[in-house]
């Protein structure tokens, strides 16, 4: 598979799998056959998986860490942080075997169990719990020094504080991160993570993406060599092999941006993505 580089000499596929719902109470795909999928990915030639903190309660990185005691030289493992749990995570976490077996039997509560999950869900960037974040993720992912680590949908506010700027810098000075970055939702986001020298890596929906590419903003990532990794490509998109193809080609297309982020959890699906770089 193609690969592209960016940062400090990294290189990544330009499929990426995004892995939101790998061991998410909403999924409704066995473990088991998660599980075979991303080990179907890397076999695949795929190396960019892309998680967080607070996926899964933790465990979707869990999941990851499995697969990287056999394919460490062949993953690229982007998690982030900001995100955080209420008090309730660890209950919930408990409780995932049961409440996917409610889900499946009562279809109507899932949206009402993905509504309670997600009211649970606060942001906080403060340096001292950003520090320990990232110390649950190099724990969680069994890693001394994460591949990748971005700020998980900061506010503007939060990307002009020094201390943030600042943090991000001491990632790369202390080896606990190769990669740092923002995971952003908005122009003006990109606009202002540009301003921290230390990132190499923004994250951002295909639709700003296609905003940057018509700015004074591109000539910044491209002169940076700072990876560009989009999300969001399916979208609104209407089944079917052919416009599949279209969307994944397209998102990949323009030649600032590293690569695809798709969330998948099924072998089926998983080879539809790869007829589709083909």
């Amino acid at each position: 598979m193609e690969q592209r580089s960016f940062g400090h000499s990294a290189r990544v596929s330009v499929l990426g799998v995004g892995c939101s719902r790998v061991a998410s109470i909403n999924n409704p795909v066995p473990t088991r056959e998660v599980e075979a999928t991303l080990e179907a990915a890397v076999e695949a030639g795929v190396n960019l998986f892309d998680t967080a903190d607070i996926y899964g309660q933790g465990d979707s990185e869990r999941t990851l860490s499995r697969l990287l005691i056999r394919h460490r030289e062949r993953m690229f493992v982007v998690t982030k942080v900001g995100g955080r749990h209420g008090r309730h995570a660890g209950i919930i976490r408990l409780a995932k075997p049961l409440l996917r077996k409610l889900i499946r039997s009562r279809p109507r509560l899932r949206s009402a169990v993905v509504k309670a999950r997600t009211a649970t869900v606060s942001h906080r960037f403060r340096p001292l719990d950003l520090r320990c974040a990232v110390e649950g993720s190099r724990r969680r992912l069994g890693l001394d020094q994460l591949d990748g680590l971005l700020l998980h949908s900061p506010s503007l506010e939060t990307l002009h504080d020094p201390a943030i700027r600042d943090f991000l810098e001491e990632l790369l000075h202390t080896g606990w991160a190769k990669q740092v970055g923002v995971s952003v939702e908005s122009l003006a986001e990109v606009e202002a993570a540009l301003l921290m020298p230390a990132i190499t890596i923004l994250q951002m929906p295909l639709a700003v993406a296609n905003e940057l590419s018509g700015t004074d903003l591109i000539e910044h990532v491209r002169r940076r060599n700072i990876g560009v990794f989009v999300r969001e490509v399916l979208s609104g998109l209407i089944p079917g092999a052919y416009s599949l193809r279209g969307a994944v080609s397209a998102a990949i297309a323009p030649d600032f941006v590293t690569a695809a982020l798709i969330g998948v959890s099924t072998r089926r699906h998983l080879n539809e993505l790869l007829s589709a770089i083909s």
